[in-house]
């Protein structure tokens, strides 16, 4: 059973079967015991300083507890070796009982996060149990959605599968398919959701492989293969990984074009992971060492642990609220007078001041994560109810629950003074005449049917191929717009035709509790 081809799998099967055992790695159990075991007898110093000097000379020393690895996902003649570096040191922890898989989509497009249906994941070793109660509250956020189609092919989860069971036999799984992402807020947004869940005895497992090099993966940067530049590459993406550094992560990815599959999943691991902790590389190993045969492409792979700080012992605690939060009198007017202050700054001295300079006091309400909209307007004397937006100033906004609600008041304040490009910056003149809007965002979620959607009620983001445009949900009041205007303006807004929300369109939804 353990050999059928992927498109054999039922939608009906509560457990995923395996799709590249008897190829990938061994189908039989007890030989792939014994390869296992092999793997694993074979890491004795780790880390492995030998091929680990080639990525970084100052490689910090991993502690206890470990929290996360990253493990690659090839055929295990080629990266088994790797993998079982990563896997002994984080087995030593006896306490684990539930993993986080993360790992890309090869296969599938996929927009996001893919989570599966399936009760189970089987393996040659026998069935993993998945977390299934986790996973139907996850998939209730934005970002997260359910396809087993994605989960029944790809193999970058299934690679991990033996050595999950093996290492961690009595662990719950929460297997994640992370698709392609825009950019670093969406990142930041699947790893603040994912803080709310990941605890004590939890550990995450990211699998990648890094460098892909050659006419066989589209990238040759060099005149000729030379194995000294690869590791050139990986260890500079291991450096940023390593410092949690994300924005560098990014940056070097963008410029490098640098083919490390499992890029998106990395992404949201440095987003998810306490900022006290680091990465430690305790195996590298390149594809070429183990088959010379193909001169022109290879593929390398690094072990790494995560270790310092915790896992929370209460995650809850951490969650993204679903709800507007509760924010007294005084707490709204507290963020009106940063956004105020902040811009006042921002404007006539080009730099962003600190809270306490401010004179605000930050309350624990105020350090929720939340979606924010920052609006200026300046309204003519007379034409308060005149709608025509002669008097906007700016708006900028985040929708994503990413950052502190502060952080996020202050840094779209000063993108709306100053980084709309629908408008000049705010001058200083005009800083006594700047009315202040906030709008406090629910998490997006995405609804069936643009007939779901309520007018008054709620902001809305139309999304269709690369195009998506947001209004805030005041915006068709204002404009006494139904719902079929409502739609064919932000088509509009998208850069699409006013009636492609018709058909093709996704729509989430979101309230907003404004503060003016």
């Amino acid at each position: 059973m353990f050999n059928r081809p992927f498109w054999a799998q039922s939608p009906a099967e509560t457990s995923r079967r395996p799709q590249y055992a008897g190829s990938w790695y061994e189908s039989n159990p007890e030989k792939l015991k014994a390869q296992l075991k092999e793997y694993l007898d074979n890491a004795q110093a780790i880390p492995d300083t030998a091929s680990c000097s080639n990525l970084h000379p100052q490689n910090r020393e991993f502690k206890q507890p470990i929290l996360a690895i990253i493990s690659p996902h090839a055929g295990y003649k080629y990266s088994g070796q790797t993998a079982a570096y990563s896997y002994k040191v984080a087995a030593k922890q006896k306490n684990i009982k539930r993993i986080f898989l993360l790992g890309p989509s090869h296969h599938v497009a996929v927009r996001g996060v893919a989570l599966p249906q399936n009760s189970s994941f089987a393996t040659p070793l026998g069935e993993i149990d998945l977390d299934k109660e986790t996973i139907d509250e996850l998939k209730t956020y934005p970002m997260f959605c359910v396809n087993s189609n994605v989960h029944n092919i790809e193999h970058s989860l299934e690679l991990q599968l033996p050595y999950i069971k093996y290492c961690f036999p009595a662990a719950k799984l929460i297997p994640i398919v992370i698709g392609h992402l825009e950019d670093e807020s969406e990142a930041r947004l699947i790893g603040e959701i994912l803080k709310g869940y990941v605890g004590k005895n939890d550990l995450v497992i990211v699998s990648s492989d890094f460098t892909h090099y050659g006419p066989r993966y589209g990238f040759t940067p060099f005149d000729s293969y030379s194995s000294k530049k690869i590791a050139e590459l990986d260890s500079e993406a291991f450096q940023h990984l390593s410092a949690l550094d994300l924005d560098g992560f990014i940056e070097f990815l963008h410029r490098t074009n640098d083919t490390i599959c499992g890029m998106y999943p990395c992404q949201v691991l440095q987003a998810l992971l306490p900022q006290e902790s680091h990465g430690t590389a305790v195996k590298y190993a390149n594809s070429q060492d183990i088959a010379k045969d193909d001169a022109e492409n290879s593929v390398s792979y690094i072990g790494i642990v995560f270790s310092g700080g915790e896992w929370p012992e209460d995650p809850a605690k951490v969650r993204p609220a679903k709800e507007i939060v509760k924010l007294s009198q005084a707490e709204r007017k507290s963020l009106l007078d940063l956004a105020r202050k902040t811009i006042d700054v921002y404007v006539k001295e080009h730099r962003t001041a600190t809270p306490s300079e401010l004179g605000i006091n930050i309350t624990p309400a105020m350090k929720a994560c939340f979606g924010v909209f920052v609006t200026l307007t300046i309204t003519a004397p007379g034409k308060e109810d005149d709608h025509d937006h002669d008097g906007l100033r700016g708006c900028i906004g985040s929708i994503y629950p990413v950052k502190p609600l502060w952080k996020a008041v202050q840094e779209n304040a000063i993108g709306s003074c100053s980084r709309d490009h629908r408008f000049e910056s705010v001058r200083e003149d005009e800083l006594s005449k700047l009315t202040i809007d906030i709008n406090v965002l629910t998490p997006p979620r995405r609804v069936a049917s643009y007939n779901d959607i309520v007018i008054g009620r709620d902001g809305v983001i139309l999304s269709k191929d690369k195009h998506q445009a947001v209004f805030l949900p005041q915006v068709a009041v204002e404009w006494k717009w139904n719902l079929s205007q409502t739609l064919s303006q932000l088509a509009q807004k998208a850069g699409l035709h006013r009636d492609d929300w018709r058909d093709g369109c996704k729509f989430d939804i979101f309230q907003s509790e404004e503060i003016r």
